[in-house]
């Protein structure tokens, strides 16, 4: 037996319009004009020599063998749309994700990647992102990294790498527990003499020059620091009141953010351009890579508007 042609085109317009009551808001859920879907509707009550709708005002409402019409379609409507979901996920469970390698220092991954990965995971898919913590020299330019298949790095450093784009600015200053700044205990640089200073060892600034910068002399009342590297494992010792520590601002986001850490003396930070994005020339063009690239630049835009 012979099936119907269905004037689907047709019938999608009524639904919609019948649903929402409105063919201004079918026209807008369907992507049409209001007079396309006003045109589609009559091209189905010309098929069928029914009046599926009576006008009110200047607005539409079902008439009686519309309104019985819509009470058998929608079901069909509805199954139709939950099949082809079903197969849109399994086609998007069958594609195998793409695969872009991004190398990062390891404490930027811990602290400033890895809160922000979650959600673009969910948002792409399609693309199996793996981050490798590993602090390799800021020189180190595209051509050096792509041999290891890594598609991305962010640097950190002074000056740019080879290719590569300025990403995110840091400002470096004492961060400590706010029980360690209670009370007016931290009036000026020179009272942290008195308190433990935790040392990270590849840091830009270090505590002789911050301290220099402020005119302080370590003098014999210096309490003595405390190593620890990398920098997220000082920032949480910092955390926990082991000391002051001296460390980026984009580091301890998320500690400063909850009031984990506080600043004693936000005026007295330094200021610069700290990590820079180099893309593999190898890894250039592809939709994946840019997809990612795009990604860490608005974040970062995002950080620095925060």
């Amino acid at each position: 037996m012979r099936r119907l042609t269905l004037p689907l085109r047709a019938l999608a317009a009524f639904e919609s319009a019948a649903r929402l009551e409105s063919f201004r808001a079918a026209a807008e859920e369907l992507a049409l004009t209001p007079s396309a879907v006003s045109h589609q509707v009559r091209i189905l009550e010309a098929r069928l020599g029914l009046r599926l709708f009576d006008r009110v005002g200047r607005g539409v409402v079902l008439s009686p063998e519309g309104s019985e019409l819509f009470d058998r379609i929608r079901g069909s409507f509805d199954a139709l749309a939950e099949a082809v979901e079903t197969a849109a996920r399994r086609g998007r469970r069958a594609r195998r994700p793409e695969v872009v390698l991004l190398r990062t220092p390891p404490s930027l991954a811990g602290c400033w990647v890895l809160p922000r990965l979650p959600a673009f995971l969910a948002e792409h898919p399609e693309i199996d992102l793996r981050v490798h913590g590993d602090l390799r020299p800021a020189t180190e330019g595209a051509a050096r990294f792509e041999a290891d298949g890594v598609d991305l790095a962010i640097c950190y450093g002074d000056h740019a790498p080879p290719g590569a784009a300025p990403l995110l600015a840091e400002t470096v200053q004492p961060l400590c527990a706010p029980a360690l700044a209670e009370g007016g205990s931290l009036r000026s640089p020179r009272d942290l003499l008195r308190r433990p200073l935790i040392v990270t060892r590849d840091n830009r600034l270090s505590w002789e020059g911050w301290f220099r910068r402020q005119g302080v002399a370590l003098d014999d009342g210096f309490a003595g620091t405390i190593q620890l590297d990398p920098s997220h494992v000082a920032i949480e010792a910092a955390v926990k009141g082991l000391g002051v520590v001296l460390e980026s601002d984009v580091l301890a986001e998320d500690a400063l953010r909850g009031g984990r850490l506080v600043a004693p003396f936000p005026g007295l930070g330094v200021s610069w351009d700290a990590y820079w994005l180099a893309v593999a020339r190898t890894a250039a063009g592809r939709p994946s890579v840019e997809t990612v690239r795009a990604w860490l630049a608005e974040s970062a835009g995002r950080a620095a508007e925060g």
